[in-house]
């Protein structure tokens, strides 16, 4: 593609949105009717005391907010921010979407607990930037299920932010010892709350698919009584990668991101992200200040969002990669997007505009050396060992087929996959995308309503 274009904010967009360059009982008991009769408020005291013991003990004096709010009838969100270290970086944001019945809510059998992916936290990447009624954890609250999710701890850096040395060893384990806190959490708080202590399904986004494998890497060498997860949705991931360029790219990019680390640099920067989304929104007709011309703002939201695929470098996933399934002026697909066709612009635009300020250099280090394969990590040395019943979904114009591998190297017996799709191979620039699972209008019958009747085949 010629064109003008500002090609370092450019690939500063699609490094901050991805990657760089690079079925149990058939009918699972919904939420039950039993619970305690205390009033809210108490409800609400209990938890934050025991949420204050269960993550720090040795300050267990401090204010752990919750914030609860209605989403939609009986449906309801509670949010906290906890602490899992010793300074005031160390902590990570939990959600829980659940019905309530008499302002408390109700104990629930299943429980499922979900990890996002790159520039996204919970709210932006499971509730549609919002609380949006139609979004997936809601769609599973109104069938009776219990859902949790987290906000790993970069996406709580403050925006403006401009030393990062705290961040230096911000690597995966961090993420993955966040997130056992966070389930750790989860679990305890069903149990203040009528629910059973029973372990969780887990559900990883994009780069959340990484950190859903190495948890369950490491939970793999504990005894069953001591792990948190009893079976696992890897969302649009690859994890291990058998496709040769795909892990080159791979490779490329963990000697990049080793090499800024070596530079001192510690965030990955969204804020371009942010700017694209909501200049899309406010002056959609104006000329774009990041890609220039000939791109209006809507013009480069869409460009990034529906052919990802044009961005330099080439593709890391897949051929024709993109988030969201677009059209083009003439059917050209490496002209600039007219229009989107499963998830509605505004959806879009505003999923853009809730990204994080900043992201974990290390980390994101961490997830591109284990696709590499060049070096052995600890975060894939004992796939062989996880045995948890697995769903991989994935999209055509996403990850695709390209995350069926790592399910070949698990010791799991029981594993599925459903991969939403619509074109052949060599037309996957028009297909379903990798934001699409979540944004689409009738993502609810393609990709929910599956992971829903998955769901209730794996109860524990």
């Amino acid at each position: 593609m010629k064109t003008n274009l500002n090609e370092k904010r450019k690939q500063k967009i699609l490094t901050a949105l991805y990657l760089r360059k690079s079925i149990g009982r058939e009918n699972r008991k919904k939420c039950m009717n039993r619970h305690t009769q205390k009033n809210f408020a108490a409800f609400v005291t209990a938890t934050l005391v025991w949420a204050v013991l269960l993550v720090r003990p040795a300050l267990a004096t401090e204010r752990i907010q919750v914030e609860r709010h209605q989403i939609v009838d009986h449906i309801y969100e509670y949010s906290w921010v906890i602490s899992t270290g010793n300074d005031q970086y160390h902590r990570v944001g939990v959600h829980r979407v659940v019905q309530e019945e008499n302002g408390q809510p109700q104990p629930c059998d299943q429980a499922i607990f979900m990890v996002h992916g790159d520039a996204f936290d919970f709210t932006a990447a499971f509730l549609r930037g919002g609380s949006s009624p139609d979004s997936l954890p809601v769609f599973l609250a109104r069938r009776g299920v219990d859902v949790w999710g987290i906000d790993l701890g970069w996406t709580l850096v403050p925006a403006g932010t401009t030393d990062f040395r705290f961040m230096r060893h911000w690597g995966l384990q961090r993420d993955i010892d966040d997130l056992e806190q966070a389930l750790s959490f989860a679990r305890s708080v069903r149990t203040q709350t009528g629910s059973p202590n029973n372990r969780l399904v887990l559900l990883g986004w994009s780069r959340g698919g990484w950190t859903g494998f190495a948890l369950l890497n490491q939970e793999s060498q504990q005894r069953i009584e001591d792990r948190n997860v009893r079976a696992y949705i890897p969302v649009e991931n690859s994890f291990k990668i058998q496709d040769p360029a795909f892990r080159a790219s791979q490779c490329d990019a963990a000697n990049g991101t080793g090499a800024a680390l070596a530079a001192g640099i510690y965030a990955d920067d969204k804020t371009d992200v942010v700017q694209l989304g909501q200049l899309a929104i406010t002056d959609p007709n104006g000329p774009s200040p990041i890609f220039g011309p000939p791109y209006t703002n809507l013009g480069a939201s869409l460009t990034v969002g529906a052919a990802t695929y044009q961005i330099e470098p080439p593709n890391f996933a897949a051929e024709f990669y993109h988030f969201v399934g677009g059209t083009f002026p003439g059917g050209n697909i490496w002209g600039i997007p007219d229009g989107l066709v499963y998830t509605s612009i505004p959806d879009w635009n505003n999923l853009e505009a809730s990204a994080s300020s900043f992201e974990a250099v290390r980390m994101e280090y961490d997830t591109y050396t284990i696709s590499c394969g060049d070096t052995r990590t600890p975060f894939d040395n004992h796939l062989n060992d996880i045995t948890v019943p697995v769903l991989y979904v994935g999209a055509g114009g996403g990850f695709g087929s390209n995350g069926l591998y790592t399910l070949t190297l698990l010791g799991s017996q029981d594993v599925s996959s459903l991969i939403v799709s619509f074109y052949p191979p060599e037309q996957a620039a028009f297909d379903f995308g990798h934001a699409d699972l979540f944004n689409a209008q009738d993502a609810d019958d393609l990709v929910w309503s599956p992971i829903y009747q998955w769901l209730s085949r794996h109860v524990e």
